[in-house]
């Protein structure tokens, strides 16, 4: 019997997020294109969202926080796409999805909803959770999925790590074509966690040339970053 597509069981309330993601894009794209254009372009990505969405790979559903991270990065495909397909070149395309996605992490509510999640993540049952799914990942059960293991934290210098050796989003973004967007993709986890008021440390990533993803997380005062694609 064939398994139900978890992502269509769930698409009201995911469809619901990625709208809420996408709203902060348009103040960018009708900077970029102007204000007919770049709402047309906000439209074209909702829509490309809810066409890709049965598509996402099967990973677990909603029992594997890695899902989380998939459903997170098909709007951003999604507008990457639609830049495209207007020639838009893919520095470009990229740096208005990074931009949308920091807009986002700034915005209002996600900053008050993050700060509490950000609580939570370090909190015991979150970092139960992970190691669960890291031994889960260390099975292999789904192809597509990432690859992980838990970095016990020192106390000092961070207080939660995860090494990843495979890469789901890297893994999503090149069967769908766009392996060039993942690692612009990666610089927006500095925005997510610091929206969180949690603090990445990370020397190299698996999008953009490294052996692994070495995150390390803990409470002190984030890292800002300003990527140099801001300023081609």
């Amino acid at each position: 019997m064939e398994t139900e597509n978890w992502y269509l069981q769930n698409k009201p309330r995911i469809m619901r997020q990625v709208r809420f993601f996408l709203r902060p894009y348009r103040k960018h794209l009708t900077e970029a294109y102007g204000k007919t254009e770049g709402e047309a372009i906000a439209r074209d990505g909702l829509g490309r969202s809810e066409a890709l969405l049965p598509g996402l790979p099967d990973i677990g559903g909603g029992e594997n926080p890695q899902t989380k991270a998939l459903c997170s990065t098909m709007p951003m495909l999604a507008i990457y796409q639609a830049l495209r397909e207007r020639g838009a070149p893919v520095e470009e395309a990229a740096r208005l999805v990074y931009l949308g996605a920091a807009s986002f992490c700034d915005s209002l509510p996600t900053r008050w909803l993050m700060r509490w999640q950000g609580k939570r993540l370090l909190g015991r049952k979150s970092l139960d959770r992970w190691r669960r799914a890291a031994a889960i990942s260390q099975e292999r059960r789904y192809p597509e999925d990432s690859v992980f293991e838990v970095i016990e934290g020192d106390g000092h210098d961070f207080e939660f790590g995860v090494d990843y050796t495979e890469c789901g989003i890297v893994k999503y973004l090149s069967r769908e074509g766009a392996p060039e967007l993942a690692p612009y993709v990666c610089w927006v986890d500095f925005c997510w966690f610091a929206a969180m008021r949690l603090r990445l440390d990370r020397t190299e990533t698996i999008a953009q040339g490294g052996q692994r993803c070495d995150f390390r997380l803990s409470r002190r005062e984030p890292v800002e970053v300003e990527p140099e694609f801001l300023h081609v």
